[in-house]
């Protein structure tokens, strides 16, 4: 399968095994801790999605389903490098790619974590419907788990009830391993959270647990007295 990654401008390629040729569409923006801060984690992924959908050249970037990866940024610095990906076979955008490789003389060499990703699809495509929402369960999980850590930092109930990658932990059944501790109630820990955030006014807090994820819903919590426009 040969697939040609692009950050929107720049283009590479990988060869995984089925043949079929594909471009992956890329927006990428890193937040410091202060930025993250001040806006919230949800309003780099907005922007991701919205530079993602602003190529209007390609249906596939148009209609893509909202999902957004996160990792830390280079040199371990404070802060979250966010991804939004869509992969798509449209013939120009095969030939935009054409063309830039051959500008380039080869693949380019700063888009590593774009080929890995469109390896990993390459893989996911080819796992049975249960494998693959397991997978896409961990890759929320995980995200969820950043928010959870940015969240934590200015909120004292998310630091009060959640603990530390619970998210993820509670995926992998791995809470009641802690030494030391009692099994955490994750179901448990959200319904307090809602519960406080609800009380308080701040249910977009209570969101922001889950924005990023391929099942939130953007305009679902808003911070309080906001309307739909102003939360993004």
């Amino acid at each position: 399968m040969m697939i040609t990654t692009a950050t929107l401008v720049s283009l590479t390629a990988v060869t995984p095994p089925d043949g079929t040729a594909a471009v992956v569409h890329t927006s990428s923006l890193g937040w410091g801790s202060i930025n993250i801060a001040r806006y919230g984690l949800p309003g780099l992924y907005r922007i991701v999605l919205d530079e993602l959908h602003a190529d209007a050249s390609c249906p596939a970037a148009q209609a893509h389903d909202g999902s957004v990866l996160v990792e830390s940024l280079p040199g371990g610095d404070p802060g979250v490098l966010a991804y939004s990906l869509a992969l798509c076979t449209a013939p120009e955008c095969l030939a935009l790619a054409e063309s830039c490789e051959k500008e380039l003389g080869g693949p380019h060499p700063e888009l590593g974590y774009e080929r890995d990703w469109a390896r990993k699809q390459a893989s996911v495509r080819e796992m049975d419907e249960a494998e693959r929402d397991m997978v896409q369960e961990y890759a929320s999980a995980e995200i969820i788990d950043v928010n959870l850590h940015w969240l934590q930092q200015a909120d004292p109930d998310a630091a009060r009830i959640f603990r530390p990658g619970c998210f993820t932990d509670s995926l992998l059944n791995l809470a009641h391993q802690v030494p030391g501790h009692p099994a955490f109630d994750l179901g448990r820990a959200l319904e307090l959270y809602a519960a406080a955030k609800h009380d308080e006014g701040r249910m977009d807090r209570y969101g922001a647990l889950f924005a990023g994820t391929a099942d939130y819903e953007w305009d679902a919590f808003l911070p309080a007295g906001a309307t739909t426009e102003a939360a993004r």
